[in-house]
């Protein structure tokens, strides 16, 4: 029976739970901890924990840190729903009705890149909506790049908050502690890429 006098957890949307159950599957097969995890990924084991029951969500940035932590693609994290034609070029129509899309928490990712041999960026133009708190400070291999289209959003650095508005962007080393928070009332629009695909399969497969 469940204790009346707690409070009762927030319901946890598909996407959410599915990701959180990929984790604690593949951390149970490793034969990790929670504590385990969290020193390989510099996430918290309580904020993991939570994570793991579907209760919060994480960034792409902390799905990766992840992923790495657990030795797996990330796509294995999210599950894959598609395939796209591996060629030297692709093209990006803005009203494609079968470009990928990815929603983690407070951020919803399109992918405009395409799968070519041996890509080495992920491009993805991501909207990012208003929370209380920022997402958890992770850090890993790669570089990114964000450029504001649209609205306000704050990068945390180890020696600075960087208020970026629309027109202004930020390059940096993903190894230094980052973490980013929509402060405002809007949403933000942010052109956002990565050195490497976060989202592919060896095999042409992507979440």
């Amino acid at each position: 029976m469940v204790d009346s006098a707690q409070p009762a957890e927030p319901a946890a949307d598909g996407p959410t739970r599915l990701v959180g159950a990929a984790i604690k599957r593949i951390r149970t097969e490793r034969g990790l901890t929670l504590r385990d995890l969290a020193e390989r990924c510099g996430l918290s084991p309580g904020f993991l924990s939570l994570v793991e029951r579907g209760i919060n969500s994480i960034s792409l940035t902390s799905l990766f840190a992840l992923a790495n932590a657990l030795e797996v693609d990330a796509v294995e994290l999210l599950g894959a729903a598609g395939r796209r034609s591996r060629h030297d070029y692709a093209i990006a129509r803005h009203d494609d009705p079968h470009a990928t899309r990815v929603v983690m928490g407070e951020r919803e990712h399109r992918v405009l890149t395409a799968d070519l041999p041996d890509q080495r960026i992920e491009a993805l133009a991501t909207k990012v909506h208003p929370t209380a708190e920022p997402s958890p400070v992770t850090q890993h291999d790669g570089e990114e790049f964000c450029y504001v289209l649209r609205g306000e959003l704050t990068f945390l650095l180890p020696d600075e908050t960087a208020v970026l508005v629309a027109g202004d962007s930020i390059h940096f080393k993903s190894r230094i502690p980052h973490a980013i928070h929509n402060r405002g009332t809007d949403i933000a629009e942010v052109l956002w890429t990565v050195d490497r695909p976060l989202l592919r399969r060896p095999d042409g497969t992507i979440c």
